[in-house]
């Protein structure tokens, strides 16, 4: 392809044209019919110079063997590059190229960066120029008439020519392949090519900023040329059988470009989507390059987005751990509208990019060890829309903008229209087939919302998960699937939830709602089905019981049965707790306090009475005996006088006293080690710390839920002020303490735990509950303290704590739990629960008071007989008076507020009167004083 002189480049783009100009003279003489050896490897030599940067002085020689062909003045100098040519792996000479003098440059760089390239290219071709005859030794020794051995077409040729005759597309589409892998690959000679393409667009670039003008249109038949021309360029860079795989790489990987087109397109429905996968899938293997690693990647990345999650920082990590083959064996348990886009939804999508990411990481960790996850199947998000408008629910969308107390009244309301309405056709019959994939296993229904387990989001607790017998004739499994899921799509209304979303600035989200269908880990036993442990682990551990335990140490909570009672909290119930940095610490030392705090109750399924029980330890195994799985491993047996570990063979469960301490899950397997090493795995992929839902049957560990850890904010030590007045001392704590500074707080909520001890009537226990949350909308936010007796938020007996939910404490800037009576017990932290998640991601401190211990501060006075201006607020609600206080701090304390200061690292916190005029400086000391 010629240039006119007005054409032709300056600088740098001068030079990589000479270097085409260069190649395409030493094709022509490969190419000539006719020439001996001898002429053709003169002729070559005769023709580099013309490639480098000063042909005038530039010379150039080949040797191969005994024999020499240079060009005219070759003489050694200073100023060389030498290349080895090599013929079946040996040495048989070497390409030589000088000039003969510096021209000013200094010896190391005579030569561009690009020449050494060039030459490279060209020893290497003559290399294979040599194979190509009839031996290494031939060329050089043959007399000066032999020619050079002919050539069979290459296979690279012959498949070119055919597909230029038979498919002309497919011919231009691997062409513009090849253009694009040798300049990706550096190949000497390409920018030329380009310049010939556009030689205008360079004649720009060199003449200053470009014009905001649209570039001209190159003709097809410029742009097939100089295509063509790149394959001569790769016929001197590839061997034959290189140029040949590739060759047919990218035509089998344009066969399957309907599949790339496939996972770009948004608006593909799931049934679609799933049909083309699973035509790539069937004819492709494994463990085969399909695609090229850029189109790979590019499909990875777009069925990520398709069904896991548009966030980037997942969408980098999941395109590390999952293949086009994991989603082609996911996609066929994925269910939705017909025409439908949704996506699987933040729980699911947690679950199994950790799955891959443990399977992965276990090929190279065994400490990893052997994780599954249950048998799942997954309704999209967009199932929840079909629902709505197949029922015309459309105005239930404005529900979540109606006044927090409308809403928390209606939602009963609104859960039964929803379990009273009907799924389309279209769903009912996809619900059908996951009933006859799953057989007769109990399921578990779970919310998989778009915006649940995200970072700052994880909506612990906020939508329903309601577990299956799935027993019964197909109708009433049916039946009992369909009321199910319902239920789950109601929950998108739940107060607790819209309260959630509100604070976080989501409220205005289309929250669409994803289900995620399980099979229940476990086994059956009798009439009885669940796992023989459940639980939850997290990398930071944020209330430690002892100073010995870092935060990283981590810490999970063990139950045994289902894992509801690890992440609610319950009434007078305890799941165990351990930190796997420190196994050996435990919050329980001593045996009364080992049976006391240990757990009495287990959640299982009953299979005839198909329904969700709870019963006691100590009656369940005398009912099933040893037929607990692994019961050995989880139960200790009481003798009277030690809490022991139990022994299968010399102990009987139905009839020994036993009590929940899994010592010997912790100390004789490696589940701790295990369960440390997951933790830290996903930590170190994430980047952040994690919290991971588990069960295991009694034979495998499986992943149930994967998410980021909700955090406290990291807040360093403040010493608590020496020089307090002792009457401004209104309580402080000796453990259990994180580092906060809660200041100005004006109001204190009070239950008095004697008080609430002594209401008689569960209805008016209920009412000091719904008399907090009218409170907590009252009162202005982080402006005041809740504190109250035993467990708040407890799933269970509500004599055992105020009776609350999230979307009623949410703006309280503390919760103070008063433990009394429990002599030297150690309580049960509410760490772990979604309880406390809501607390830790609504920033609202927690501090646990134990009046009653020696040391310790609290001013009864102060909370009993202050003024109660509880009528202010609520004058329904006087009767309540005696129970619920609310204290006016600055009315009460001559304007001074309320400050809490915890001092994580010194296991101190003290709750003082303050001058609010005061800054924080002025009141720090040290803490000697308690």
């Amino acid at each position: 392809m010629s240039l006119r002189e007005s054409d032709v480049p300056k600088g740098p783009l001068r030079e990589r044209v000479k270097e085409l100009e260069c190649l395409q003279a030493i094709v022509t003489v490969i190419e000539t019919p006719g020439l001996s050896s001898d002429k053709m490897l003169q002729r070559i030599v005769d023709v580099i110079p013309s490639g480098w940067q000063h042909p005038e002085r530039c010379r150039a020689r080949i040797k191969i063997h005994k024999a020499v062909f240079h060009t005219p003045g070759f003489v050694e100098t200073p100023w060389m590059q030498r290349v080895p040519l090599r013929a079946r792996g040996e040495t048989i000479g070497a390409l030589e190229v000088c000039y003969t003098d510096p021209g000013g440059s200094p010896q190391e760089n005579a030569f561009l960066l690009e020449e050494k390239k060039l030459i490279d290219l060209i020893g290497n071709r003559l290399g294979r120029l040599i194979e190509e005859g009839e031996g290494a030794g031939r060329a050089a020794a043959a007399g000066p008439a032999e020619e050079f051995p002919g050539k069979r077409k290459p296979e690279w040729r012959v498949i070119m020519d055919l597909l230029r005759e038979t498919d002309p597309m497919l011919y231009r589409r691997v062409l513009r392949r090849l253009m694009n892998h040798l300049h990706w690959q550096g190949i000497p000679g390409v920018q030329g090519l380009l310049f010939h393409l556009t030689p205008e667009s360079y004649s720009r670039a060199e003449a200053g900023p470009d014009e905001n003008q649209p570039q001209p249109v190159q003709s097809v038949e410029r742009l097939s040329k100089v295509f063509e021309e790149a394959l001569w360029i790769a016929s001197l860079a590839l061997t034959d059988a290189e140029l040949s795989d590739l060759l047919k790489q990218w035509m089998r990987q344009d066969k399957l470009g309907f599949f790339m087109v496939a996972t770009e397109k948004r608006e593909i429905s799931v049934v679609e989507i799933k049909e083309i996968l699973n035509r790539f899938c069937r004819s492709t293997g494994e463990d085969e390059q399909s695609l090229s690693p850029a189109d790979d990647l590019q499909a990875r990345i777009a069925l990520i987005r398709r069904f896991l999650s548009e966030r980037l920082p997942f969408i980098r990590i999941a395109r590390d751990f999952m293949t086009i083959h994991d989603f082609g064996r996911l996609l066929p348990r994925v269910f939705g509208p017909t025409s439908g886009t949704g996506k699987l939804g933040g729980k699911s999508a947690g679950m199994i990019l950790a799955e891959h990411i443990l399977r992965q990481k276990a090929q190279s960790d065994p400490a990893v060890g052997t994780i599954k996850i249950p048998e799942s199947w997954f309704i999209t998000s967009d199932g929840v829309m079909d629902f709505i408008h197949y029922n015309y629910l459309e105005d239930f969308q404005s529900f979540k903008f109606r006044p927090i107390e409308e809403i928390r009244h209606n939602y009963p309301y609104l859960v039964q229209v929803c379990k009273q309405s009907f799924f389309s056709p279209d769903m009912l019959a996809q619900l059908k087939l996951i009933l006859d994939d799953a057989g007769g296993d109990p399921l578990i229904v779970r919310s998989s919302s778009l915006l649940e387990d995200s970072r700052g989001s994880a909506f612990s607790g906020k939508y329903r998960s309601l577990f299956l017998a799935n027993t019964g004739t197909k109708e009433e499994r049916l039946d009992a699937l369909t009321d199910a899921v319902a239920e789950v799509y109601a929950s998108i209304f739940n107060p607790d939830a819209i309260e959630y979303r509100a604070e976080r600035g989501l409220l205005d989200y289309y929250e669409e709602m994803g289900v995620l269908i399980q099979q229940v880990v476990g086994t059956r036993v009798g009439k009885y089905f669940f796992p023989a442990f459940s639980g939850v682990a997290f990398n930071n551990n944020e209330f430690r019981w002892s100073p010995r335990i870092k935060r990283e140490d981590g810490v999970l909570r063990l139950v045994t049965g289902l894992g509801t009672r690890a992440v609610d909290r319950v009434g007078n119930d305890y799941p165990l707790l351990v930190s796997p940095g420190q196994p050996g610490i435990r919050v329980n030392v001593m045996p009364d306090q080992v049976i006391h705090y240990s757990q009495k109750a287990i959640d299982v399924i009953n299979l005839e009475t198909r329904r969700f029980e709870t019963h006691a330890i100590e009656e369940l195994l005398k009912e099933i005996g040893a037929d607990f799985p692994i019961w050995d491993r989880l139960f200790s047996v009481w003798d009277g006088q030690s809490v022991r570990r139990a022994n299968r063979v010399l102990d009987q469960p139905d009839q020994d006293s036993v009590v929940a301490t899994f010592d010997g899950l912790l100390t004789g397997t490696p589940f701790l080690l295990q369960m440390r090493e997951i933790m830290r795995v996903l930590k170190e992929i994430f980047g952040i710390p994690m919290d991971v839902e588990f069960a295991h049957d009694g034979r495998d560990l499986y992943i149930l839920q994967c998410r980021p850890q909700s955090r406290l904010d990291d807040e360093e030590a403040i010493a608590i002020p020496a020089m307090i007045p002792d009457e401004g001392k209104l309580f402080s704590a000796r453990k259990y303490i994180t580092n906060a500074d809660v200041r100005g707080i004006r109001t204190i909520v009070y239950v008095d735990p004697e008080g609430y001890g002594r209401i008689a009537s569960l209805a008016d226990m209920g009412a000091v509950g719904d008399a907090v949350s009218r409170l907590n909308s009252f009162l202005p936010r982080k402006s005041f303290i809740l504190m109250g007796p035993g467990r708040w938020g407890s799933r269970g007996d509500i004599r055992l704590g105020v009776r609350v939910a999230y979307s009623d404490i949410n703006n309280s800037a503390m919760l103070v739990e008063i433990a009394r009576k429990v002599g030297e017990y150690v309580p049960e932290l509410s760490f772990g629960t979604h309880f406390f998640q809501d607390l830790v991601e609504a920033r609202i401190r927690y501090l646990a008071l134990y009046p009653d211990d020696r040391d310790v501060i609290f001013a009864w006075d102060f909370f009993r007989k202050s003024p109660n201006v509880l009528t202010r607020y609520l004058p329904e609600y006087a009767y309540l008076a005696p129970v619920l206080r609310v204290i006016d701090v600055p009315e009460t304390a001559d304007g001074r507020e309320l400050r809490v200061i915890m001092d994580g690292d010194r296991e101190m916190a003290l709750g003082f009167l303050c001058d609010p005029t005061k800054g924080r400086g002025e009141e720090t000391g040290d803490a000697g004083l308690l």
